[in-house]
C-alpha cells in the first residue's frame, strides 16, 4: 500500500466499513435495497441469530436504529464524511473488510470519490492471499455460511 500511495509520500487512509452483510443483518438496518434485501437480511438473521431475534420481547426497528446511530454507515457515506474531514479525492484509500455487501452497487460511489481506493484483492495475488486463509472451525463456519 505504501509503493501505491508513493505520490503521497507513503501515506494513506485505512477504514473498516463494517458495511458486510451479517453485520447489515444483525443491526436491523435498511437500507434501499427494498424487499430482495429485506428477504436476504432475514434469512442471515434466522441462520445466525434465529433465536436472538424470534424473542417477543425483540423490537425491530430500522428507522430508530438508523437516527440512534446504530446502523453501519453506506460506502457512500463514509465517502462524503471523509470528504468533509477534508481528504481530497486523490487521497489513497485502503478499505479493510471482507466481502461489502452488493458491492459493485455499493462501493461504486466510494470509488468514484477516492479513485485511489485499494483492497487486498487488489494489491496481493490469490496465492498470496491464500497463504493467510485461517483454517479455523469458527472461521470455516462464518465463511460457509455466506459462500
Amino acid at each position: 500500500m505504501m509503493g501505491k500511495s508513493s505520490s503521497n509520500g507513503g501515506q494513506y487512509v485505512s477504514i473498516h466499513l463494517r458495511f458486510e452483510e451479517d453485520m447489515l443483518a444483525f443491526s436491523c438496518c435498511k437500507y434501499d435495497g427494498g424487499k430482495r434485501e429485506n428477504f436476504e437480511m432475514d434469512s442471515v438473521r434466522e441462520n445466525g441469530w434465529a433465536e436472538k431475534f424470534k424473542r417477543k420481547d425483540r423490537v425491530i426497528a430500522p428507522g430508530l436504529n438508523r437516527i440512534n446511530g446504530k446502523c453501519p454507515m453506506t460506502p457512500l457515506e463514509v465517502g462524503m464524511m471523509l470528504r468533509g474531514m477534508g481528504f481530497a479525492n486523490n487521497t489513497p484509500i485502503y478499505l479493510a473488510s471482507w466481502k461489502i455487501y452488493k458491492s459493485a452497487r455499493n462501493l461504486a460511489p466510494l470509488l468514484k470519490m477516492f479513485p485511489l481506493l485499494q483492497t487486498k484483492e487488489s494489491l496481493a495475488s490469490p496465492e498470496v492471499l491464500a497463504s493467510f486463509e485461517v483454517k479455523s472451525f469458527a472461521a470455516s463456519y462464518f465463511n460457509s455460511l455466506f459462500s
